[in-house]
């Protein structure tokens, strides 16, 4: 698309780095509306009748933790699906300034919050 950020084709397919033991989702113009109406216009047999196989996103596991710049506090619909139990992390830095500092801070936060998925 003509409209996407040049500086982001780079990630526009899956990439493992090392042990590939975290996976890093970078959606960019995510819609709610596309993924979910893509589940119920699918008439896909090899999903059988689970709805979480027919969403447009079913690759993306769930989420245990959402960053979000910019100082922002809502998930503005994304990823209704997997990201039910995430952990959110705000912080006031907008995107192109966020750093790898920022990014290991916001995984020591994680890393010390109460995981209860509901319980």
């Amino acid at each position: 698309s003509p409209l996407f950020p040049e500086e982001l084709k780079p990630y526009r397919e899956r990439t493992r780095f090392g042990s590939g033991k975290i996976k890093v989702n970078f959606l960019v113009n995510y819609g709610w509306n596309w993924d979910l109406n893509h589940a119920l216009k699918s008439k896909e047999e090899s999903a059988g009748h689970q709805f979480i196989g027919r969403i447009a996103s079913h690759d993306i596991s769930r989420m245990d933790l959402i960053i979000r710049w910019g100082g922002r506090r809502r998930l503005s619909g994304f990823l209704p699906v997997q990201s039910v139990y995430s952990d959110i992390y705000v912080t006031d830095t907008l995107w192109p300034d966020y750093n790898d500092e920022q990014f290991y801070d916001a995984l020591k936060w994680f890393q010390e919050q109460d995981i209860t998925l509901g319980g």
